[in-house]
This record gives C-alpha cells, structure tokens and sequence, in this order.
C-alpha cells in the first residue's frame, strides 16, 4: 500500500509541477505581449499629439512602432484615433480632429 501512496504523491507532485510551469510561461509571454501593446499605443498617441502634424499616414504610424498595417489600425482604435474621410490611409485623434456634425456616430 505504501508503494501505491507513493505512486499518487509522485503523480499529483508532478502534475502541479506541470501545470505551475505552463502557467508562470504564460504569465511571462501574456506580460511581455501587454507591455509591448502599451508602449507602441504611447508611441502612436506621441506621433498624433505632436504640434507639428495633426494627421499621419498608416504608413509612418505603422513603420514608427514597428507593426504591420492591421495591427496598427487596430491600436489606433484603441486609443481613439480616427481614419480621415477623405483619405482613409490618414489618421488623427479624434480629439483633435472631431467627426463632422453629419457623420457622428450613433450612440
């Protein structure tokens, strides 16, 4: 009977040893990955609030962070940036370059 013990013990010791690993690799990954998204979203709001240009193209915004044209879109979003209707590869904060009065969006 003792052997069987030993058995479970050695079992369920290393499948928390397992399951710690996979979690603190995930942490570490999940955490690198966050920390990157936050500085290239402060790198994007830099470019948008500079006094010199009120609009940038994908292009320079996407090739500033290093990312490709989605992933920076999609960044551009998250910090409230806006395509300008006119030329959808140009890009402004919205505080900065507010909708026109006949294109706000519906709330």
């Amino acid at each position: 009977m003792d052997a069987a013990w030993a058995g479970v013990a050695g079992a369920a010791i290393g499948a928390l040893g397992t399951m710690g690993g996979n979690i603190l690799t995930h942490w570490l990954q999940t955490r690198r990955q966050s920390s990157l998204v936050e500085r290239r979203q402060e790198r994007l709001r830099q470019m948008l609030s500079s006094d010199k240009y009120t609009w940038r193209s994908l292009d320079a915004l996407a090739a500033s962070i290093g990312a490709d044209e989605q992933t920076t879109a999609e960044l551009l979003l998250e910090i409230d940036a806006r395509a300008s209707l006119s030329n959808g590869r140009s890009w402004a904060l919205v505080t900065r370059a507010p909708f026109p009065e006949d294109v706000q969006p519906e709330r």
